[in-house]
């Protein structure tokens, strides 16, 4: 029996794989479910409360409402796993139309859940953030230090690259910020990556989308913030510690420009 066809959007927390998540949906062929494996591993029981079917859908309805959600929510309670409960989340996706080719997850940690997953033909999109511009928005959102921020960046990142590796799973390595600079040449590769036509509305991903996501980056689901792809350098004004600032990012700049700027868009002419 063959498998069926699940993408995987990994990173580190705040690195873009709600956005790319939302942008990828809007094919036909694309049905992202937001982060519903760390949901079925009960990674947020705050959602599966009551109050689980009023969270909106990126789909713009209730997730009571939704015409993915409203059928799972219902099996999601108390004991929930990956291996039993995962299945009907990506099988609710795939029933949504004939046309839906790939399941596509945006858990930032789904590389854990790999072992609940071998009924799946797995692929990965691996996504990282600039250390500059993630250490920056670490420190604003958790408070960390500049050293404790940067040595969370580098455990990260090598971490999953490190998982990618041994796991011999096919992946597309792309940045954040070739992503945000460049989307439409990025989303174009993804896309000839997955085999599925590259839509002008993937710029654009609020209100197009057809995923469908109640976890995740919440600014999603806000037009302000999701009407386009754009990026945010407000790090680059800041005057945090700048020789300290300087000195640890230099350590990280050899696994940096690895892993972010690998396709090298960002020194192409337009």
């Amino acid at each position: 029996m063959s498998r069926s066809p699940l993408v995987l959007v990994v990173g580190p927390p705040h690195s873009g794989t709600t956005i790319l998540d939302a942008a990828l949906g809007v094919s036909p062929h694309v049905v992202g479910v937001g982060e519903a494996l760390r949901l079925t591993a009960g990674a947020n029981p705050g959602h599966l409360d009551g109050g689980a079917s009023e969270r909106i859908c990126t789909c713009g309805t209730r997730a009571g409402d939704c015409p993915l959600w409203s059928g799972v929510l219902p099996h999601l309670g108390s004991g929930v796993s990956v291996a039993t409960h995962f299945p009907l989340v990506a099988a609710a996706a795939r029933g949504l139309s004939p046309e839906v080719r790939l399941v596509l997850d945006s858990s930032p940690n789904a590389l854990d859940y790999l072992d609940a997953l071998e009924a799946f033909d797995v692929r990965v999109l691996q996504i990282t953030r600039d250390v500059r511009s993630w250490v920056a928005s670490r420190r604003r959102r958790k408070g960390d230090n500049l050293v404790s921020a940067h040595v969370t960046w580098l455990r990260n990142v090598v971490g999953i690259d490190s998982a990618l590796t041994d796991s011999g799973l096919p992946r597309f390595r792309l940045g954040y910020e070739e992503l945000a600079l460049r989307p439409r040449e990025v989303l174009g590769m993804i896309c000839d990556w997955l085999g599925v036509p590259f839509d002008e509305r993937m710029l654009t991903p609020f209100g197009n989308t057809g995923s469908h996501i109640i976890t995740g980056n919440s600014s999603i689901r806000t037009r302000r913030l999701a009407a386009s792809i754009r990026y945010d350098g407000s790090w680059m004004v800041s005057d945090d510690y700048p020789l300290a600032s300087a000195v640890l990012s230099a350590l990280c700049a050899r696994t940096n420009r690895r892993l972010v700027y690998s396709n090298d868009l960002l020194k192409r002419r337009t």
